[in-house]
């Protein structure tokens, strides 16, 4: 009985394997360390400060790509997926770029230097194939110290353009966490210098 069902079992293989999904590749907001990244990450430990759980809209909290199409359709990229959930893909690029800019002390050293919590809330993650990718987000400052300290809300906006592909699409998200980071650096570095509480500057 077995060598007669041999010859029919083979064929069946076939068709699961000419039906297996598409390959998926897998991306991230993290961008590559470059030795230029390195070289101006400070090291001062002057401020220490967390991240917290990054919020962001239900229609793009999801392990897929989700791409807007020129026809203004939405659409998730079959085979395009985040490496980690999106959310925290987000914090985690985040708080990376932060620590490069400005430095962070270890816990146990934190005593009477800043503390800031950080909470970003994203309104908008598009993502245009071929034309551009945007952020934008709500996000504010504590101190968590324990003493009366500054409180600060902002909001920003990161449109950055990009080519064909989503390797290019994810390389202008990348760039858009990162000009998120840099209106956060310079908000906390203006209460650590002088306690002034200001958005930056557009």
């Amino acid at each position: 009985m077995n060598r007669l069902r041999w010859p029919w079992a083979i064929p069946a293989m076939l068709v699961v394997a000419g039906c297996a999904s598409t390959p998926l590749h897998y991306h991230t907001l993290v961008p590559a360390s470059t030795p230029e990244a390195a070289a101006t990450a400070s090291v001062s430990g002057s401020y220490h400060f967390e991240v917290e759980a990054v919020r962001i809209p239900a229609q793009v909290d999801r392990f897929e790509l989700v791409a807007r199409q020129r026809t203004d359709q939405i659409a998730l990229v079959d085979g395009e997926v985040w490496i980690a959930p999106l959310a925290d893909e987000l914090r985690s690029a985040l708080s990376l770029e932060l620590i490069r800019q400005l430095g962070s002390a270890e816990a146990s050293q934190v005593r009477d230097e800043l503390v800031i919590a950080i909470r970003v809330e994203v309104e908008r993650f598009e993502s245009v194939p071929g034309n551009y990718a945007l952020i934008e987000a709500s996000w504010s400052l504590s101190e968590g110290s324990g003493r009366p300290g500054a409180t600060l809300a902002c909001r920003s906006r990161a449109h950055e353009r990009v080519g064909e592909g989503y390797i290019a699409l994810v390389r202008g998200h990348q760039r858009a966490v990162i000009s998120l980071a840099d209106e956060i650096a310079a908000a906390i570095k203006q209460i650590g210098a002088n306690g002034n509480c200001a958005c930056p500057a557009k």
